[in-house]
């Protein structure tokens, strides 16, 4: 989990064994990005990040990093997917930018967390959250699936 803080000051921490749920819950009350480290280079610099907590106060639950560091996670996942919202829809009628949801890749990829940039009616424009120097992905809303962690 990573992100700038109200004072544009860089925080970021590595967790392991976490309700992944909870993980996304917290990071977008905070604004904040998840990434998924998938090869050595990324385990190279995720090994140099503070072990993240949660806390039932949500103190310390991802501490200030130097910005070197916090330079070479946004080299890893690519730019800014834009803000995303610290709320949830409840329904594909109340999907609108900056909304997480889950998209199906493809069917041998399967599904990731993605971050709606656009929408136009019944279609939406969407950036992989953790990948978010990609291009962006076109999906009718009917394949998208809400996230729910109540």
């Amino acid at each position: 989990m990573f992100g700038l803080d109200k004072d544009r000051k860089p925080h970021a921490a590595r967790f392991m064994g976490e309700n992944e749920a909870l993980l996304a819950k917290a990071a977008a009350a905070m604004s904040f990005r998840l990434a998924v480290p998938v090869s050595k280079k990324h385990f190279e610099i995720t090994n140099k990040l503070p072990v993240g907590k949660i806390h039932a106060t949500g103190n310390g639950l991802v501490p200030n990093v130097d910005q070197p560091l916090y330079d070479q996670i946004i080299s890893l996942v690519g730019g800014d997917p834009g803000a995303i919202s610290a709320s949830l829809p409840k329904s594909l009628a109340q999907l609108a930018p900056g909304h997480l949801v889950i998209a199906q890749d493809t069917v041998e990829d399967g599904w990731w967390p993605a971050v709606v940039t656009k929408r136009s009616n019944d279609i939406v424009t969407l950036k992989w959250r953790d990948f978010p120097g990609g291009s962006e992905i076109v999906r009718p809303i009917s394949t998208l699936a809400l996230l729910n962690i109540d």
